[in-house]
């Protein structure tokens, strides 16, 4: 019989976000694994690493670098080739999700200049910041497949026109992110706008009111740095439209799509009772390891999702590895175990 985890443990003050990663990596730490005898800490410790803040920064100016490259290509080629990169872009533009993703299961109470330089060059970029992909993707590890859960939908399940049209609404993603750095703004210095903020554009959907959360509050002073590049930005497209719709709005508008279709087939709309890991298990999917879906729909290794939601503060560039582990030792309950791992570094 699978030991479910303490639920009690999962389950931290809701008014800070320092600690819902901790609460959720201890209660991993000290539950049963899905095999009866077998511990988390019987795991190699090296395939447990956190996301080192320099790796973050290196994946961020790659990607950087890569977008430099495709815009050259973009200016020097017949139009027919600009699909192909636009879609490039929009690959680039996903994996600077990623990698503010990985950031954000990081411990910190403090933002130092690496994460700084990923929030402002990775994060800004695809408009979020630190503060509000924490807000609502770590409600998401603790609440998956529960009510509270900001990303669980169950009319998506087994409903495949459902989910063209979720997906769908993805195309609206960037737009709505650039706006809610205006809204949140607002919101700091206007409490009553606070709960809408929460609701509309960070998926919040616990019904308390929210005016005088400080992670919220947080989240909302966090905007004004989005606000402000973004403002530059839409200055610079008053004088040269042509390029900031061609070069970064379209491929943006793309790059919601791909990361928006990623979200969606990551776990199968099951309601979930408990925060077992044996239910983990059986709600998520890996998906997309080999090179076209890393290039695409999985940058970053995140589509090694299982080991994800098992140990949510492991680096990405561990998971190849580590989902290697479970194949290995535990066959029998890792539901992907006839697709091999692919080493993506």
């Amino acid at each position: 019989m699978n030991k479910a985890l303490p639920v009690n443990s999962l389950i931290p003050n809701s008014n800070s976000a320092d600690h819902l990663v901790e609460s959720l990596n201890d209660a991993l730490n000290t539950a049963d694994s899905p095999v009866e005898g077998s511990r988390r800490s019987d795991i190699p410790k090296n395939l447990l690493e956190r996301a080192n803040d320099l790796t973050l920064v290196r994946y961020t100016v790659v990607d950087w670098l890569w977008i430099g490259s495709f815009w050259l290509g973009m200016a020097y080629t017949p139009p027919i080739f600009y699909p192909l990169w636009v879609l490039l872009i929009a690959g680039r533009i996903h994996a600077f999700g990623v990698t503010l993703h990985d950031a954000i299961h990081k411990s910190f109470k403090v933002k130092n200049w690496k994460l700084r330089f990923v929030e402002i060059f990775a994060g800004y970029s695809m408009a979020s910041t630190l503060n509000a992909m924490r807000y609502h993707h770590i409600r998401h590890h603790r609440d998956s497949g529960m009510p509270n859960d900001p990303y669980f939908d169950p009319a998506i399940k087994d409903n495949p026109g459902i989910f063209f049209l979720v997906w769908l609404r993805h195309i609206l993603l960037m737009p709505a992110w650039i706006i809610r750095g205006y809204y949140g703004s607002l919101a700091y210095f206007i409490p009553a706008m606070r709960n809408s903020y929460a609701r509309i554009f960070m998926q919040e959907k616990s019904g308390e009111d929210l005016t005088k959360q400080k992670e919220l509050i947080n989240c909302a002073k966090a905007e004004f740095g989005q606000a402000s590049i973004h403002t530059i930005l839409l200055a610079f497209a008053w004088v040269y439209p042509y390029q900031i719709l061609l070069y970064y709005f379209i491929p943006g508008v793309v790059a919601g799509l791909l990361g928006g279709y990623r979200v969606l087939i990551e776990h199968n709309y099951t309601a979930t009772m408990d925060r077992s890991i044996s239910t983990i298990i059986n709600t998520t999917r890996d998906h997309h390891l080999g090179h076209w879906g890393r290039l695409f729909l999985a940058p970053r290794n995140i589509g090694y999702h299982i080991v994800h939601h098992i140990h949510p503060q492991v680096a990405l560039e561990n998971l190849p590895a580590l989902r290697q582990w479970y194949i290995d030792n535990h066959s029998a309950i890792y539901p992907s175990a006839k697709h091999k791992a692919v080493n993506v570094n």
